[in-house]
């Protein structure tokens, strides 16, 4: 019977794919969001539930190429509610300027991981210490991260400390059907897990297709937009992504499939 086949092909899914995946569900609950950056390629989903009633000192910006609407629509907000100085910090070393807008500044740096530093390459501690942000409270601050797949590495050492200074964390996690490197992926999402987030949102970017899970009836974009926020009420984890209406394509090509995640 086909209910017996698909059993079947479940059992036989990878253990470390299968936590993975089943840790990319949406399990928390967002009441308001917000699209922030581009229509397309470059716009990212926000949770605004609680934004009313301020506490955000400032905002990450890694990776932002030649134009980054995020920030500048991030500074915005920030500058609405009275936040005054720098209010968002872009960091990019391929490129030699960011998005111009009020409060911004452009620092020429790419991220790596704690312990692994170099010329031009800041872990995130160096990073809040260079921006003085090391004595910012926790959940004062957000980080959109979209770097190509070095976002990895990065997680997977990064401290809890460090990631309990953000409210939310909005992410562009490549590379996800690059098996051999799903111990170290599921280690990058459990970090973020485990200092308090749940996520919240998810949509793939139609630029590269589907990864269709050996072992299994499940798939999920090669390219996952992820936004995972602090302090939202836990929900039923939802195996089946659902469309919002903020969400948009990034490019040019059809629709994506939605993504279909195993449970824990």
């Amino acid at each position: 019977p086909a209910g017996a086949a698909a059993g079947s092909r479940r059992a036989s899914l990878d253990p470390t794919t299968r936590h993975l995946l089943a840790s990319l569900r949406v399990c928390g609950r967002c009441e308001k969001f917000q699209r922030l950056g581009e229509d397309a390629d470059g716009g990212y989903l926000t949770c605004m539930d609680g934004w009313e009633h301020g506490g955000v000192r400032a905002a990450l910006s890694m990776g932002v190429e030649h134009h980054d609407k995020w920030s500048q629509d991030m500074s915005r907000l920030l500058r609405g509610q009275g936040v005054g100085g720098t209010v968002v910090h872009q960091f990019d070393c391929t490129v030699s300027g960011g998005q111009q807008c009020p409060g911004c500044v452009f620092h020429p740096i790419c991220i790596a991981p704690e312990g692994e530093e170099k010329p031009s390459y800041w872990g995130m501690s160096t990073v809040l210490k260079k921006t003085d942000l090391a004595a910012a409270k926790d959940r004062s601050l957000i980080m959109k991260m979209d770097i190509e797949a070095a976002e990895w590495p990065i997680l997977a050492k990064e401290r809890a400390d460090v990631l309990r200074k953000f409210r939310q964390v909005i992410l562009e996690f490549h590379g996800l059907n690059k098996e051999p490197n799903h111990k170290q992926y599921d280690v990058a999402v459990g970090a973020l897990l485990g200092a308090g987030f749940r996520v919240v949102h998810i949509h793939g970017n139609n630029c590269c297709g589907m990864y269709s899970v050996p072992g299994s009836d499940y798939s999920v974009p090669r390219i996952l937009e992820v936004t995972f926020a602090s302090g939202s009420q836990p929900i039923q984890c939802q195996n089946r992504q659902t469309l919002h209406a903020l969400d948009r394509d990034n490019i040019g090509k059809p629709p994506l499939p939605m993504a279909h995640l195993p449970g824990a």
